[in-house]
This record gives C-alpha cells, sequence and structure tokens, in this order.
C-alpha cells in the first residue's frame, strides 16, 4: 500500500476513535477530554468542560428550613436546568439557642440575622459531615441564569483555573488554594487602583447583559474599571458583601465554624459581614466572579419578616417577570412555571438544554406552549 493511502487510513481511524469517545463518554460529568492542541483559549476550554449536575463542586447546598416558602420555586429551577441541590435538614432553633448564639455583650444581631447565620453554619456541618472535598452554599432565594451550567460556570471555572496557575481540566475549579469563591454576592466594590493590587483576569461572557441593563452600581464598577461589554472580572476578592453563592473547601468550612460559630466579641450584624472581614481583613484566600454569577429574586426579606414578627408558610408569590438583577435570563422567572410533565420536559430541553429565553413571554402566550 502506498504512503499517501496509509496516511488516510490513518486519519479516518483517528477520527472515528474521536467520535466513539464523545458517544461513549459519561452524560452527566463535567468534562469532555481536550484534543492536544498549542494554548487552546479560553473559551475552548470552557466548551470542552460543561458542568456537571453539581456544577464541578462536591454538593450544591442552599441554606433553607423546613417551612421556607422559596424551597418549591428553588428546586423547580434547578430541575429546569439540571442542577441538583440538597437542602440540609435544619433544627428548629430555640430561644436558648438564640441566647447562646448571641453575644453577651454589646450584641448587634436581630433574630432574623441570627437564625439565618444558624442555617449557614448548619449547612456547612452538613458538608463536613459528608465525605465531599468542596461544596457551594446557596441561600434559597437565589436566581441564576438558565446558561449557569452550560456557559457562566465553565467560563469562570477555567477563568480560576487559569488565574491559580492550574489549567487542568482534571481539577475543575483549580488547585484547591482558595478558601470561598465569591460567585453570588451583592457587589465587591473596589476602585482601579486597588485592582491593579490584586490578582486579576477579565474573561468574556456573552451571557453577560449589556452595562446599560446591570443594576446601576455594577455598570458604574465595570465603566470605572474599564471593563468591556458583556466581561466579566474574576479577581482575589476586596469587599465581598453578602453570601448569596459561595465556595467552601474542607479547611475553610472547618475555619468558618471554629472562627464564627456564634455572634462574636462586641456583636456583628449578619454572616456575610462576618465572612467579608476574613476576606479583607484576616487575608484568607477569597476570589470573587464580578459580576455575580447568583443574586437573590425580588421578594420581601424573610429576615424582615422573621424580625416583624411574621411567620411565612406555603407557596409564594413573587413578581419575577421583569427579571432578576444582573441576570439575563434568571431560571426563576414567572413564565418558566408550568404545571404537567409533557410541558415541564419540553422546558427542560428548550431552556434547560438549548438555552431559550422567555423572559418576554406574557400570560396570553401561555396556549402556546405544549
Amino acid at each position: 500500500m502506498d504512503s499517501p493511502m496509509k496516511r488516510f487510513l490513518f486519519y479516518i481511524s483517528a477520527c472515528l476513535a474521536f467520535v466513539v469517545l464523545l458517544l461513549l463518554r459519561p452524560t452527566d460529568w463535567d468534562f469532555i477530554p481536550l484534543l492536544h492542541q498549542a494554548a487552546p483559549s479560553l473559551s475552548t476550554i470552557a466548551e470542552a468542560t460543561i458542568a456537571n449536575s453539581t456544577l464541578g463542586f462536591g454538593a450544591v447546598v442552599a441554606v433553607s428550613h423546613a417551612k421556607s416558602p422559596r424551597q418549591k420555586d428553588l428546586l423547580y429551577a434547578a430541575n429546569l436546568t439540571g442542577i441538583t441541590i440538597t437542602i440540609p435538614a435544619q433544627p428548629v432553633w430555640t430561644d436558648e439557642d438564640l441566647r447562646s448564639f448571641r453575644s453577651p455583650e454589646k450584641s448587634r444581631i436581630s433574630k432574623g440575622s441570627a437564625l439565618a447565620w444558624m442555617g449557614h453554619l448548619n449547612a456547612l456541618r452538613w458538608f463536613l459531615d459528608s465525605p465531599l472535598e468542596t461544596a457551594l452554599v446557596l441561600e434559597d432565594d437565589v436566581d441564576w441564569d438558565i446558561r449557569l451550567r452550560t456557559t457562566q460556570i465553565p467560563l469562570a471555572a477555567a477563568t480560576i483555573r487559569q488565574l491559580l496557575g492550574n489549567s487542568s481540566t482534571l481539577d475543575y475549579w483549580g488547585s484547591l488554594t482558595w478558601e470561598i469563591l465569591y460567585l453570588g454576592h451583592c457587589g465587591d466594590m473596589l476602585k482601579p487602583s486597588r485592582l491593579e493590587t490584586l490578582a486579576h483576569q477579565t474573561y468574556e461572557d456573552t451571557t453577560l447583559p449589556p452595562t446599560e441593563r446591570l443594576h446601576s452600581r455594577t455598570s458604574k464598577l465595570l465603566l470605572d474599571l474599564g471593563i468591556p461589554e458583556h466581561t466579566r472580572l474574576a479577581h482575589r476578592s476586596y469587599f465581598p458583601l453578602c453570601t448569596f453563592g459561595y465556595a467552601v473547601t474542607r479547611a475553610s468550612a472547618q475555619k468558618i465554624l471554629d472562627s464564627y460559630n456564634k455572634e462574636g466579641e462586641n456583636g456583628c450584624q449578619a454572616f456575610d459581614v462576618r465572612i467579608l472581614e476574613a476576606c479583607r481583613d484576616h487575608d484568607w484566600k477569597c476570589y470573587t466572579i464580578n459580576p455575580e454569577l447568583f443574586h437573590h429574586i425580588d421578594a420581601p426579606s424573610e429576615i424582615a419578616n422573621v424580625d416583624k414578627g411574621k411567620v411565612e408558610e406555603g407557596e409564594e408569590k413573587l413578581k419575577r417577570l421583569k427579571g432578576t438583577q444582573n441576570l439575563a435570563c434568571g431560571a426563576r422567572q414567572q413564565g418558566f412555571v408550568v404545571e404537567g410533565e409533557e410541558g415541564k420536559g419540553w422546558l427542560r430541553r428548550e431552556v434547560g438544554e438549548k438555552g431559550m429565553c422567555l423572559m418576554d413571554l406574557m400570560e396570553e402566550d401561555m396556549g402556546r406552549w405544549p
């Protein structure tokens, strides 16, 4: 057989082998092996590392009590977008639990904030009782874009790997040299002069809304930093406020439980303030994705309701047709809520898998759905 024919058959065999490899890959694992090539782009890496159902972490854990009106909606959105969420059972906190948690002097925390803080600690204890190495902790009123698993998380994870000097897709979120990853927050505001002193990297994300559609504080931050349209920033945390969605390792979860299992000396208003202080003042290895990937829905504050003595039970009516702040197409918008397995199956295919957004769908359009 002549040499050109040998080369042709070799190329055909190699292509067939690669196709078979793709067809036989596990359907729920987080990456497709990359062919060896020189200096692959971030987008190429991300496309090859689509997140699994726990977004590349050991588990996605929600902080939520048994009577929370937000649980049903949270799990519906998770099912729509192919995310597995675990909700550890919370104890029924007693007055004695609250007294033990509060600072004996100069306490500054309200009952609602104390219960929320204790809920976070409970979720971290559940994580440490498991054999898992990492966990993403979510508050139960968060929303996320329908392309979180297919586009946003792969891009963020690939950027964190590059930022930490570990481009291997076998370690989805890097070498675990981080302690806290802020994927959901209400702002990590910093000035250009401060950013220059922090490890950081920008990356293109076309799922990020245009600057004029972002919250005014967020758009101002990006403009001040000179960040282009549809671009996010991964950076060492500076002032990360709110714990809508944060990832921990076993070591950092234990560190939080050891350091912040009570309100602490001189009091504190909330759990997220203590974590901010850990990152800002105590040199914890915290990193932020800016703008955030998770943000809270437009709904009454459960903490405020507890502080006012109101008890919420049952399903909550939420006004989400206008969408969630800083998200192009939130999974928890009311337009995605349908009854019947046929309609839900259609939504999972068209929305969760293909990324079709129904943000502008109004009630009169519902009849067109399967």
